[in-house]
């Protein structure tokens, strides 16, 4: 199975959320930097900040004569971690005008992700974020659409055209010039906008607490911490607050999973889990499950027309199945707690999912059987705490048979 890093289709530059990712990381390691100067640093640092991101000056010049986004942005330059400052600013860039450019959507959703990637995660931020994330989307598809209406492509079948404006006569550059392209980032914009309500439902009933980062930079100052989140003997329990810090930052990842805009901000908190104590599983758990996330994200591109596409299963795939082997190194399969569940059940349902799109993880025949026959050990040793999985085992059974079918066949 292929190891290498995934790719993005540089024909796709619009949805390439990688790249956006990796974007965010910049800006909030330009954004810690600034923090750790003094204030005199600040006034006679000489150059200003390269990155127009750290204070939001970025979106000044879509709004060049208001003065509170003019006032905004002088807060966040003498504090760019201030999550609520950075909240207004977009707010009020957003309702400066009524239509803005496909640039302007794509850096207000950048500026709202900000106090996510800070570990910044509140209910608030994620719908400022889902909102920028639609509306930039929905910006993406619409401009593509007009630019196609424009050459009177054939490729204009089994397009949705609603919501097109004719007469518009905005020329704006989406930098993506083949009708090809635009017809595939239009297919991935609207099946992402697709998903948008539903994850915004989904933050509103199940994100029931707030993160921030001040949390997180106190309880990675910790040294240790032990703690049963998915023991299900917690409840029992009084938390600590240490308990409590981690059990928001794991529910914040697992909103935070939904939104391909986000894995970046959901693997790094989880990273920072990790270094509590490295005999920890969630962590891994929680990176395991952005992996599988991302790993549908890919599928999704593929169904959309990205054949490139096709070329990130394998090494996407591949970082799910590291983090879930480094965790399955840390629980016991011969004594098996409740605890380990998620570990143990999590990955033999990884390596189904690899059987059935095995052709696209470019897996040998021993490598597929040896993958479900890891999977299924890992469930056996479930299924001693727990006979609800009975089902997935046998399913891992009924793969294992098959191939060891198709081996008979070939010797």
């Amino acid at each position: 199975m292929a190891s290498k890093e995934p790719i993005e289709n540089p024909n796709t530059p619009n949805v390439n959320f990688i790249g956006f990712q990796k974007q965010l990381r910049e800006i909030i390691k330009d954004i810690k930097q600034s923090n750790k100067k003094t204030g005199l640093n600040k006034i006679f640092g000489g150059k200003k900040q390269v990155n127009p991101h750290v204070d939001g000056r970025i979106l000044g010049n879509d709004a060049p004569n208001n003065k509170e986004v003019s006032k905004l942005i002088k807060q966040l330059d003498s504090d760019p971690t201030d999550p609520l400052v950075r909240l207004r600013l977009v707010n009020a860039v957003m309702a400066d005008r009524k239509v803005h450019h496909l640039q302007t959507h794509l850096n207000m959703m950048l500026q709202a992700s900000i106090p996510i990637y800070l570990s910044d995660i509140t209910t608030t931020f994620l719908q400022l974020v889902m909102h920028t994330y639609r509306a930039y989307l929905e910006r993406l598809a619409n401009l593509h659409k007009h630019n196609m209406m424009a050459i009177r492509s054939e490729v204009l079948k089994n397009v949705n055209m609603s919501g097109i404006d004719v007469d518009d006569e905005d020329t704006e550059d989406s930098h993506v010039k083949d009708t090809e392209s635009m017809k595939t980032e239009i297919q991935i914009a609207e099946a992402l906008i697709d998903n948008c309500e539903t994850i915004i439902q989904r933050v509103k009933t199940k994100m029931t607490s707030t993160l921030s980062h001040e949390e997180i930079e106190e309880l990675t100052s910790k040294e240790k911490a032990s703690s049963s989140f998915f023991s299900g003997e917690s409840e029992k329990e009084n938390p600590n607050k240490q308990n409590m810090i981690i059990s928001k930052a794991v529910q914040a990842i697992e909103m935070l999973k939904q939104v391909p805009l986000l894995h970046g901000a959901g693997l790094d908190l989880a990273q920072l889990l990790g270094r509590i104590d490295n005999k920890l599983t969630y962590p891994l758990v929680m990176e395991g499950r952005i992996q599988m996330q991302a790993l549908k994200y890919q599928l999704l591109r593929i169904e959309c027309g990205d054949r490139r596409a096709r070329e990130n299963m394998a090494p996407v795939y591949n970082l799910a199945v590291v983090a879930y082997r480094k965790a399955l190194k840390l629980t016991s399969k011969t004594t098996p707690k409740k605890s380990d569940l998620p570990v143990l059940t999590e990955f033999g349902n990884l390596t189904h999912y690899g059987f059935i799109h095995r052709d696209l993880m470019r897996f040998t025949e021993d490598g597929v059987m040896n993958l479900v026959k890891l999977g299924k050990d890992s469930v056996d040793a479930a299924v001693t705490v727990d006979e609800s999985f009975v089902p997935l085992q046998k399913r891992l059974e009924s793969l294992l048979a098959q191939l060891n079918k198709v081996e008979g066949e070939h010797t």
